[in-house]
């Protein structure tokens, strides 16, 4: 993978849209202090680098109704070929799991999951994916509250 060597400039427009993704090109530019026209290229060429992957709003699911925000640690068989994938492809069909990562360690994916209630939570989690063929095991952790949230590794940069 090539290496992208990015200034000052450029994580400030970065720590900017991190803040505020639907900051005006004319706003970005005048709190980075630089040209409208300088601002607007820099921030394509991050685009075109895929530094900025896209733009979303931060969506409040509790105010959707959605109260059960947990990570469900799974283990999928070693003995089965494409267990891993096959359980990933499972989870990716899922809408309550809203980010499922592989990872190392005794586990090998961690899923965050969305769901509306214990019971949706309990359906996805004890009646379909313990109960998938490749899995071997799941532990589940549920959220009561939140300390930091957003954060980015750029704070201090």
């Amino acid at each position: 993978m090539k290496e992208i060597t990015l200034d000052r400039t450029d994580y400030k427009i970065i720590k900017a849209l991190e803040k505020n993704g639907r900051i005006s090109n004319t706003q970005l530019a005048q709190a980075i202090n630089l040209s409208q026209s300088q601002c607007l290229r820099r921030l394509r060429l991050l685009e075109e680098m895929n530094v900025i992957s896209g733009y979303r709003a931060k969506v409040n699911y509790q105010k959707l109704g959605y109260s059960v925000m947990a990570w469900t640690l799974v283990t999928v068989s070693k003995d089965t070929p494409n267990a891993r994938d096959n359980v990933m492809h499972f989870l990716q069909q899922q809408s309550a799991a809203i980010n499922v990562h592989g990872v190392t360690g005794d586990v090998d994916l961690i899923v965050e999951v969305c769901a509306k209630n214990m019971a949706e939570f309990t359906d996805l989690v004890v009646k379909q994916l313990y109960a998938h063929a490749d899995v071997v095991s799941t532990k589940s952790y549920i959220c009561l509250d939140t300390a930091k949230q957003d954060g980015s590794p750029l704070d201090n940069v």
